[in-house]
This record gives structure tokens, sequence and C-alpha cells, in this order.
């Protein structure tokens, strides 16, 4: 089983006013799974602030509701289910008819070391290991697919024209599970002190794979890493609004595990955490094992008394006679 500590933080940017963001970040179901979800909004002042809300709202209260079945299947599932609730909304709010937003969203198996992605649109999902960062997911454009063949490099990818039209997104049509050309599903290892990074695109439009890596490869803590990849893309211009979450693995130390303070909000944690429950548990170990030595050590004392009485009324005995 793995250790994971995350953060997330979002930013509206240097140019707009309003932040059409969202991400979540958190254990969801037990410490054994945890959550990750990186939301950019599209749609126009406010329309894209709504669908990438609603997108969170529901991913979560899906999962929370159903927790039997394939872990990937239920990720998938979520994904469908925030895409039609958009749809539905954007029937409702005509205000907001053209409302939709992509996502990247990852859940967490710590005991099974895996990661479940679930994708749609040009969010990204990175894994940093041994000094290399990876990009897993496929950005959903033309120009990010000519990226990924070779036709265009990086920086001609970040600064070409129409890098922003994605080919999918969540709310243009209801949607079912098993869709072709709609969501983008894998799972991945997850390796021991590899570093997970989802990002919206104002993260990764304004700076490349080395700069991001040159951040990530630093030894401060994952807040810290969070924010200063949020302010570097500030400094780039900070086009779009900026999203970022961090999970981190680590192997468990059982031996040294102790209980460490955190904010719950945050979850940035490093050592296994141990539970009210298994403290308590412990102390009534401990307490049972006090007691018994000293009723052994009792009896032992009341033995000796005794044995030391007899001896003495049989001397007495002897002499007296």
């Amino acid at each position: 089983m793995l250790n994971i500590s995350y953060f997330g933080d979002t930013d509206s940017g240097r140019v707009r006013t309003n932040n059409e963001d969202a991400y979540i970040v958190q254990h969801i179901w037990d410490n054994k799974h945890v959550l990750c979800l990186v939301i950019d909004g599209v749609g126009g002042y406010e329309g894209g602030e709504v669908a990438a809300g609603i997108a969170q709202q529901k991913i979560v209260e899906f999962l929370e509701k159903y927790t039997d079945g394939e872990r990937l299947d239920l990720l998938k599932q979520a994904v469908v289910e925030a895409n039609n609730e958009i749809v539905k909304q954007r029937d409702i709010q005509r205000q907001y008819a053209s409302m939709s937003c992509v996502l990247t969203a990852c859940l967490i198996h710590t005991e099974k070391k895996v990661v479940h992605m679930v994708h749609v649109g040009d969010t990204r999902l990175y894994q940093y290991h041994a000094g290399k960062l990876e990009k897993l997911s496929h950005d959903h454009s033309l120009v990010g697919y000519r990226e990924e063949i070779g036709n265009l490099t990086e920086e001609e990818a970040m600064n070409h024209p129409q890098r922003n039209i994605v080919e999918r997104t969540l709310g243009d049509v209801l949607h079912q599970i098993d869709d072709n050309n709609f969501l983008e599903a894998a799972t991945f290892p997850l390796m021991p002190d590899a570093t997970l990074l989802l990002c919206s695109d104002g993260l990764s439009d304004m700076l490349t794979s080395m700069e991001i890596a040159s951040v990530l490869q630093q030894n401060i803590s994952l807040k810290e890493k969070v924010k200063q990849l949020i302010a570097c893309a500030n400094e780039k211009g900070g086009n779009d609004n900026i999203t970022v979450v961090l999970a981190k693995a680590s192997k468990v130390n059982r031996k040294n595990a102790k209980k460490t303070k955190r904010d719950p909000a945050l979850g940035d944690f490093t050592e296994e955490e141990i539970t009210k429950e298994q403290l308590e548990k412990k102390d009534t170990k401990s307490e049972k094992k006090s007691k018994k030595r000293l009723y052994v050590l009792s009896f032992i004392l009341i033995g000796i008394i005794l044995l030391a009485s007899i001896g003495w009324l049989v001397y007495i005995n002897i002499f007296s006679n």
C-alpha cells in the first residue's frame, strides 16, 4: 500500500476577471482511494463556470452514492452523469445554452498501486518520476494530435492560434458510457515516489514540460510546488485560468509510522496516519498486558509469603520439640 499526499489550487490568471476552472482532490469511500479532478469551463462569461460547477458536484455525488463495481467503470459513469446533467441544464437555463467543459479525472487506488483516468478535452495528466515528466493523457484537439505525432514542436503547439479548439467536451450532447470518441479511459501503474500532476491549459499553455519539471524536482512541499507553478504561469502572462493538482505517492514506513497533524482541506501529509480507533486499540492492549503482569507478580509474591510462612512453622515445630 502506498501513502498519498496531495494539494490543489486555482487562480484566475492575469487576463480573465472570472475563474471558469474547478478542481477536486480528496479521499473518496475510504483511505485507500483518492479522487483528483481538474475541470476547465467553456462557454463565455459565467457559462463555463456553471458547467464546471455542475461537473464538480455530479461526479462527487455519483461516486459517493455508488461504491460497488469496477473503479474505472464507476469513474467513467460519473463523468457521463456530469455530461448529461450539463446537457439538461443547458435546456433549462437558456442563458447558458452554449456552456460546456473539459476535464481530467483520476481515481488513485493506493492498495493496488494504480491510477484510473477518465479524460475529455485538453486538460492534462502528467506523471513525474525519476526526474522525468511524462504526459499520460492526450489532448483532444488537432493541434494536440499534431504535437504528439511530431508534426509540431511543443513550443509551436503552445503558440498555435488554434491550440484551444477542442474536439470533445462535456455538455454538447447526451452520452452513454460506451460511446465512441467521447471518453478517454486508461489505467496506469503508480510508482512509489511518483508525483501526478493534473492541470488546466492555463498552465500547459504557459509553461513547457521542462519548466514544469524544474519546479517538480525541487525539495519543497506540494503546496509550495503548486503555488510556484501558478506563479510561473502568471509571470509568463497568465492568459487563462490556472488550476494545478499534485498527488505524490510514497511507501508506507510501518515501523516508524506515527500520527501526524494535517489540514483535512489540504490533505498534505507524509506519514502513515494512525486513526483514533487504532490508538485506542493500542492503549487497550497495553493496559491488558500491564494488568496481566500485575496479576502474575501478585501470585508470585503470595506464593513466596506462603512458602516463607510454612517454612517458619516447620522451623518452630522442630525446635519446640
